[in-house]
């Protein structure tokens, strides 16, 4: 088997399986190549899996190819008008740059890569507001945490509970019928960066025997699933008011705050006097700040202002809506399609 790519493909190829990947479990940090109806290359982090149809056309052959991804990012050219050639013999796999050539012994299996590849295809999104849904409610999670994606009311909504927030992002579609899943938030964040580095408008997504899948051009990724782990409000954030405070001035304030205070300690977020300020106590450091103006009512909130500014910045909206929701603190976006909510202090 031989075949070449130039170095820009090279270089997109890499880092695509690179994001997949992650760093999280080591063990993962390498991509495959086999013949499975044309030349595919394969990567998982243990729970999404992607396949890539090459449109590279090579004879066909048997077994599969390992490259440990690291030692495939080494090589990635300087100069954009080199060629990357991958050879094979036997067990023997070459990567070759003109002036650099590494060879890798004892890398060829027989068994090709498992994933589910049969999906029942039924709903579309944009690629873009699906990736930016889902970079939103995976933004104050942690490692161990689940993202949710589930339908109702003819909508698509992904959620999080991170800590004591509970992130929602909806999207407007209309699904052919009910589902809801479960995934893992480490492999969500894979699968955000992933699409980052994709060209491609619309994501196709499907169920299949026992996994999510996504299509995205000629990638298609297999992502193992999970019982719900929980179940949003839903409720809370259909009829959204409130009173607005400006973006940006939540932003400057908690990026001063932040560099204050290390992550995982609690600031207090206080109304009254028609201001929204920031309240840091913390061994013999007192801070206050006035974040904005405020017409709304009073509350007061605990929360981590580095979680807080993660969730803020991607909400993408001149102005947020603050309002009180059954003892929470609710910050919306209607426009676009974005809630976080956070419990109130009971006095």
């Amino acid at each position: 088997m031989e075949f070449s790519i130039n170095s820009e493909e090279y270089s997109r190829l890499i880092d695509l399986l690179n994001r997949v990947a992650g760093t999280v479990e080591p063990t993962y940090r390498y991509f495959q190549i086999y013949h499975r109806r044309g030349l595919k290359f394969f990567v998982s982090d243990g729970c999404a899996k992607l396949e890539f149809s090459s449109p590279i056309e090579v004879d066909p052959f048997t077994g599969v190819y390992t490259v440990p991804i690291d030692y495939a990012r080494a090589l990635k050219p300087g100069k954009r008008d080199t060629t990357v050639t991958f050879s094979t013999t036997g067990s023997q796999i070459k990567i070759s740059t003109g002036s650099e050539t590494l060879t890798l012994d004892r890398t060829r299996t027989e068994e090709l890569p498992l994933m589910e590849r049969k999906f029942e295809f039924s709903f579309r999104y944009s690629l873009k507001e699906f990736r930016d849904g889902l970079d939103f409610v995976s933004a104050a999670s942690m490692e161990g945490d689940s993202i949710e994606i589930f339908s109702k009311e003819e909508k698509t909504y992904m959620a999080a509970a991170a800590g004591r927030l509970v992130l929602v992002a909806s999207i407007d579609s209309l699904p052919k019928y009910g589902f809801a899943f479960s995934i893992p938030y480490v492999t969500a964040r894979h699968l955000v960066k992933a699409f980052e580095e994709l060209k491609v408008e619309e994501i196709d997504t499907g169920v299949g025997i026992s996994e999510l899948g996504f299509k995205v051009g000629p990638l298609l990724f297999s992502v193992c699933t999970d019982e719900t782990t929980f179940s949003p409000p839903i409720s809370l954030i259909r009829n959204s008011g409130g009173h607005r405070v400006e973006r940006r001035e939540l932003l400057i304030a908690l990026g001063k705050i932040t560099r204050l205070s290390r992550r995982g300690f609690s600031v207090l977020m206080i109304s009254k006097n028609s201001t929204l300020s920031f309240y840091l106590k913390a061994a013999n450091l007192r801070y206050e700040s006035i974040a904005s103006s405020f017409s709304g009512g009073s509350f007061v909130v605990q929360i981590d202002p580095h979680r807080l500014h993660s969730v803020v910045s991607r909400m993408k909206a001149p102005a947020l809506n603050l309002s009180i929701q059954e003892k929470n603190l609710l910050v919306g976006s209607p426009e676009s399609g974005r809630y976080l909510l956070i419990p109130l202090v009971q006095p």
